[in-house]
């Protein structure tokens, strides 16, 4: 394989983060960047291209989706409420409430 030198500028700390990995993998720094390239490729680009497109198209549904579960939650307490039996007797009093009222009577 031919190769041909290219120089990069990175800050001091990346190159640190750099060195360290290719050490971790036991590769030296150059066959860490050849494998980077190579792992990255124009399919990553193509990719990310269809993620982003899709990320878009899902962030101008989520308002109408949105809509939906409000009119669909809407629609079912409508549905709850009209097959709910109405109440035909007056709730009983709580216990304190009773006492409460006994209290002011004497």
């Amino acid at each position: 394989m031919k190769t041909e030198r290219v120089t990069l500028l990175i800050s001091p700390d990346d190159k640190r983060q750099l060195q360290n990995l290719a050490e971790g993998r036991g590769v030296t720094a150059s066959e860490l960047v050849r494998q980077a390239v190579q792992a990255y490729g124009t399919g990553s680009i193509d990719e990310t291209r269809e993620l982003a497109a899709l990320t878009r198209e899902l962030r101008e549904a989520i308002p109408g989706m949105r809509r939906s579960l409000r009119d669909a939650n809407a629609a079912a307490e409508r549905a709850i409420a009209a097959i709910s039996p109405k109440p035909q007797f007056k709730v009983a009093e709580t216990t304190t409430t009773y006492r409460a009222r006994k209290r002011r009577v004497r």
